[in-house]
């Protein structure tokens, strides 16, 4: 059995593989090769991935102890990835690449239509093409539903998208493509939105790493507007732990939620990350430099995680426990951190 990651050198992509070469199991079953795509963007880095024996080149024939193959190239590149799924028989594709980056996105709008939407469909045609594929699982985002207020009902994954900004609106139309796979081709797809993810290696334009890493450099904190804009937050661990289960039970053509009701807005955020790195005699105001919003910022996200609890899974680290290990992580390694100070 052979597993194909696509964007697996970054946050989530590389936390996931990590956690499968340590069992080397991928739906409760030995897998032969795991494969991982990735262009390495400024935010993703070959060092994320934690692996002995490694293949680095498509070229390079793996030796019987090498499980874990690493591939340099873009899934907009149609012959590197259909030589890929002849050459090493891939069953489940994993598909985490894309820009996640919002503020990114209204200044490189074009770049996330090419990179989220038109990568995806080169991807899972690539599939339909080499006609072996037994799951494609789609990573989207809690973004694609739009903006709630404090009054609405979480969103349920049958709700309406209304995405409003421009990375949200490629992951929707992303979603759009893969959906119709399944009614045109029969593909065995299912899509996975989530709330924001924090954790070790996550590159530090995201707010939780942004800011741990500025505190460690004794910098002031920028937060867009008023910093109410308020976001759920889910630890790593409890992600991928939730992939695992929807590889296994998931349901094809279904969309399932990740998600927690550990819900703050931005200046709560700051405030937790002070107490916890230089104290809580820290006055917040003083750490804190305001600057111009987003072009349009969403108020809010929530979402309702009731379908996925029903097939076994259940968040399991608390919010602050979780905060304290990414604290340590991002304390003890430098890891480029600095690119984005």
């Amino acid at each position: 059995m052979a597993i194909l990651i696509t964007g697996g050198c970054g946050f989530i992509g590389s936390n996931y593989i990590n956690s499968l070469l340590k069992t080397n199991l991928f739906n409760n079953k030995e897998f032969d090769y795991l494969i991982n795509i990735d262009k390495l963007d400024y935010c993703s880095s070959e060092n994320n991935v934690v692996s002995v024996n490694s293949v680095s080149s498509i070229s390079e024939e793996p030796s019987s102890t090498s499980k874990y193959i690493f591939i340099k190239g873009s899934i907009c590149d149609k012959e590197l990835l259909v030589l890929i799924f002849s050459k090493y028989n891939i069953e489940y594709v994993v598909h985490f690449a894309a820009q996640t980056h919002v503020d990114n996105s209204f200044d490189n709008s074009i770049n996330y239509t090419i990179d989220n939407i038109l990568g995806t469909h080169q991807l899972i045609e690539c599939c339909r093409l080499y006609g072996n594929i037994k799951k494609f699982i789609h990573m989207s985002t809690d973004e694609v539903y739009g903006e709630l207020s404090i009054s609405c009902k979480d969103s349920e994954e049958s709700s309406l998208l209304n995405p409003t900004n421009p990375y949200a609106a490629t992951k929707a139309g992303a979603e759009f493509i893969v959906r119709s796979y399944y009614y045109s081709y029969n593909m065995p797809i299912v899509i996975i939105r989530c709330n924001n993810v924090y954790g070790e290696r996550q590159y530090p334009e995201k707010i939780i790493p942004k800011f741990i890493t500025l505190l460690k450099e004794n910098k002031k904190l920028t937060i867009h507007g008023t910093g109410l804009t308020r976001r759920n937050f889910i630890y790593i661990d409890d992600v991928v732990n939730a992939i695992n289960i929807i590889v296994a039970k998931g349901i094809d053509n279904n969309v399932y939620n990740i998600g927690s009701t550990d819900e703050y807005n931005v200046i709560e955020i700051a405030t937790f990350l002070l107490n916890h790195i230089k104290g809580s005699h820290e006055n917040i105001e003083d750490w804190i430099e305001y600057t111009k919003d987003r072009n349009f910022n969403d108020f809010r996200y929530a979402i309702d995680t009731t379908k996925l609890n029903n097939i076994g899974w259940s968040k399991s680290v608390n919010f602050h426990d979780g905060l304290k290990k990414t604290i340590d992580w991002y304390m003890n390694n430098d890891k480029d951190n600095k690119k984005m100070i």
